[in-house]
């Protein structure tokens, strides 16, 4: 084999590479976590004043699997006048499988979330409220079993 020969398989061999590279990013998603988020980030301050105030509880927030439902249970304390509460389920490995929900307690703290919407696998549960003007806020991972 000549050498005129093997610069012109060098090439073949560099062009396939490189369309198969173009192939395989084309097919990729590139989701971000969350919409807005410069504008979110503007914000962050509120969110570190919400953990502050919910670490400074000694009762923890906490979410547990049960048989058909998902149970949140957030501190007695600041469940008497809450306001803008949100639960949002962010699924990493998939934007489209994301849950917002209200944050809706009974008088004991606790919500209970049926599991239809959900699917099993991980996902960051973020929760904030506000009572009587103190934010709170939380966030963590969870595995969703079925």
């Amino acid at each position: 084999m000549s050498w005129s020969y093997k610069i012109i398989l060098l090439y073949v061999v560099f062009i396939t590479g490189m369309l198969s590279m173009v192939y395989v990013a084309s097919r990729q998603t590139n989701e971000m976590q969350e919409d807005n988020y410069y504008a979110k980030e503007l914000k962050y301050q509120e969110v570190i004043d919400g953990k502050n105030n919910l670490n400074a509880i000694a009762e923890k927030l906490s979410i547990t699997n049960s048989n058909n439902e998902l149970i949140l249970k957030i501190p007695a304390v600041t469940i008497s006048n809450i306001k803008n509460g949100t639960v949002f389920f962010l699924r990493p490995s998939d934007q489209s499988k994301d849950i917002h929900l209200p944050l809706q307690v009974n008088e004991k703290g606790e919500q209970h979330i049926p599991l239809n919407d959900f699917i099993s696998g991980l996902y960051t549960v973020k929760i904030s409220w506000k009572n009587n003007g103190t934010v709170y806020y939380s966030e963590l991972n969870f595995n969703v079993r079925k």
